[in-house]
C-alpha cells in the first residue's frame, strides 16, 4: 500500500501548488477583464500562449528526460540537471535573439512588449525547470511553497498596479514577472539546487547525452503540437477576426482551465509514481486502479464545470466578455479527452517509447487545424473550440488503439462509453442552450456522478477492508 500512500501525498502536494497558482489565476480574471480592453486582453493571453508555445521548442523538454532518468538512477543526477539548467539558459538567448519577429502582425501587438516578453518567458519558464528538479530530487515540499509565495505577490501586484495605479498591461507583466521571479529564490535558497549543478561530473558524463535526447526529443513536438492546437487557432482567429474576437475567445478558455487545477494535481502525482513503481511487481494492477480513480474526478469534474458554468461565467467574465460563455461546454469536452490523452501518455513515457506520443498528436493537431481554418469564416470562433475537440477525439482514438501493445490497462470500456455520451449531451444541450438546458444539464451530472460512484464502489470497499479489490 505505500505507492498509493505516496500518491497521495503527492496529489496532496502538487494540489497546495496547483492551487495556489490556478487560482489565482481566476481570482484576478475579473480583475483582467474588468480593467483591461478586450485587445489588452489579447495582448495578455498572447504573451501568455507564446511563452508555454516556445518553451518545448527552444528547451526541447529536456527536463522532463531529466526527470525520468534521475528517478532511475540518482547517483547520475548532478549531469542530468546541469545539461537541464544550461539548455533552459540557452533557451533565453536563443528566444532573445528572435525578438524582432514579434513586430509582426499576426501576434497582435505583442511586440510592443518584446522585452517584457522575455522576462516573462524567463521567469516562468526557469521555476518549471527547476520544480522538475525538486520532484526529481525529492524536493517536492519546495513547489508548493514557491507557488504560494509566487502566486500571493502577484497577486497583490496586480491588484496594486492595475485596480491602484492603472498601469494596465504594464501592470499585469510587473506583477506577472516578479510573482513567478519570486519562486526562483525558493528553490535556490531553500532547496540549495545550486549544489546540483556539477560541470565537472557534466564533462566526464557525455556518453548520458545521447540516452537522454534520444527519450526527450519526441516529448518536444508532442506538446509543440497540443500548443499548436491553441496557438495556431488565435493565429487564425486573430487574422480571419481580429484581436477582439482572440480576446473574447481566450476568456471562455480560461474557465476550462479550473480543470487543469484538478488534472494536473492528479497528472504529475501520477507520473511521479508510474516511473517510481514501474520496475515494481503488480504494475498492471496499479494502472487499473489509477485509472478509475482518475477517469471518476476527470468526468465528474468536467461534468460539475459545464453545469455551472452560466453561475461561473457571471463573476468571472465581465462586459462583453460574458456573451461567449455557451463555448465552454464544448472547451470542457475538450479538455475530458485531453485528460485520457495525458493519462495514456504517462503510460508511454513510463515504458520510455515516447515516439508514439508525438504521431498520435501530429494527426490530432492538424485535424483541429483543419476543421478550425475550414469553418472559422462562417462560424466564428466557436470553429475554434470544435476543432480542439476534434482534435483531443482524434488523438484519444488513436493512443487507445496502440497503447494495449505496451500495456492492457482496464479503461472499462462499457461504463467508460456511457460516461463520454452523457458529457457530450451535456454539452450539447448547454451549447444551445434549449429548453430547460440547466436541469438537463443537472441532470447529466447526476448520472455521471452516480455511475463513477458505483465504479469506485470496490476501491472503496478496499479502502475500508471489507473485501479484496479485484480490477
Amino acid at each position: 500500500m505505500n505507492k498509493y500512500k505516496n500518491l497521495l501525498i503527492n496529489v496532496g502536494i502538487f494540489g497546495l501548488s496547483a492551487v495556489a497558482t490556478k487560482l489565482m489565476a481566476f481570482i484576478l480574471m475579473p480583475l483582467y477583464t474588468l480593467y483591461l480592453s478586450t485587445e489588452e486582453y489579447g495582448i495578455m493571453d498572447m504573451a501568455t500562449i507564446m511563452v508555454t508555445t516556445l518553451f518545448p521548442v527552444l528547451t526541447l523538454l529536456i527536463s522532463e528526460g531529466m526527470l525520468r532518468f534521475t528517478l532511475d538512477d540518482k547517483s547520475k543526477a548532478a549531469f542530468y540537471i546541469t545539461e537541464t539548467m544550461l539548455v533552459m539558459l540557452a533557451s533565453c538567448v536563443l528566444l532573445a535573439i528572435i525578438l524582432p519577429v514579434f513586430d509582426l502582425p499576426i501576434f497582435g501587438g505583442l511586440g510592443r512588449y518584446k522585452i517584457w516578453f522575455l522576462l516573462s518567458y524567463a521567469a516562468l519558464c526557469f521555476p518549471s525547470v527547476m520544480g522538475t528538479v525538486a520532484r526529481a530530487m525529492d524536493q517536492t515540499k519546495l513547489i508548493a511553497y514557491a507557488s504560494m509565495l509566487s502566486a500571493l505577490i502577484m497577486g497583490v501586484l496586480a491588484y496594486v498596479l492595475i485596480a491602484g495605479m492603472h498601469l494596465g498591461l504594464m501592470g499585469y507583466f510587473y506583477s506577472y514577472i516578479v510573482g513567478n521571479g519570486s519562486a526562483i529564490l525558493v528553490y535556490l535558497f531553500a532547496g540549495k539546487q545550486y549544489q546540483f549543478i556539477d560541470f565537472t561530473v557534466w564533462r566526464n558524463n557525455a556518453s548520458l547525452r545521447k540516452q537522454l535526447w534520444r527519450y526527450s526529443l519526441p516529448l518536444a513536438p508532442n506538446s509543440l503540437c497540443n500548443q499548436i492546437q491553441t496557438t495556431v487557432s488565435r493565429f487564425i482567429i486573430t487574422g480571419v477576426l481580429g484581436i477582439s474576437a482572440s480576446g473574447l475567445y481566450a476568456a471562455a478558455s480560461k474557465i476550462p482551465n479550473l480543470l487543469n487545477v484538478l488534472q494536473q494535481i492528479v497528472q504529475q502525482a501520477w507520473q511521479l509514481s508510474a516511473f517510481q513503481e514501474f520496475k515494481s511487481s503488480g504494475l498492471k494492477h496499479f494502472y487499473d486502479v489509477i485509472w478509475r480513480v482518475y477517469h471518476a474526478l476527470m468526468s465528474i469534474g468536467s461534468a460539475l464545470v459545464i453545469a455551472l458554468s452560466p453561475f461561473i461565467a457571471k463573476v468571472l467574465m465581465q462586459r462583453q466578455f460574458y456573451s461567449v460563455w455557451p463555448l465552454i461546454s464544448i472547451l470542457v469536452l475538450a479538455f475530458y479527452l485531453g485528460a485520457i490523452n495525458n493519462f495514456l501518455g504517462t503510460i508511454y513515457q513510463a515504458y520510455m517509447c515516447t515516439k508514439p506520443l508525438l504521431i498520435a498528436t501530429i494527426v490530432g493537431t492538424v485535424s483541429c487545424l483543419a476543421f478550425t481554418a475550414m469553418f472559422v469564416h462562417s462560424w466564428g470562433i466557436l470553429a475554434a473550440a470544435l476543432g480542439v475537440l476534434v482534435g483531443s477525439l482524434t488523438i484519444f482514438v488513436i493512443r487507445v488503439i496502440d497503447i494495449r501493445r505496451l500495456m492492457r490497462v482496464d479503461m472499462r470500456p462499457f461504463p467508460t462509453a456511457i460516461t463520454m455520451g452523457l458529457l457530450a449531451a451535456q454539452s450539447v444541450v448547454t451549447l444551445s442552450q434549449c429548453g430547460h438546458y440547466l436541469f438537463l444539464s443537472l441532470i447529466c451530472l447526476l448520472s455521471i456522478a452516480g455511475a463513477q460512484c458505483y465504479e469506485l464502489k470496490p476501491l472503496i470497499n478496499l479502502m475500508f477492508g471489507r473485501r479484496k479489490y479485484t480490477a
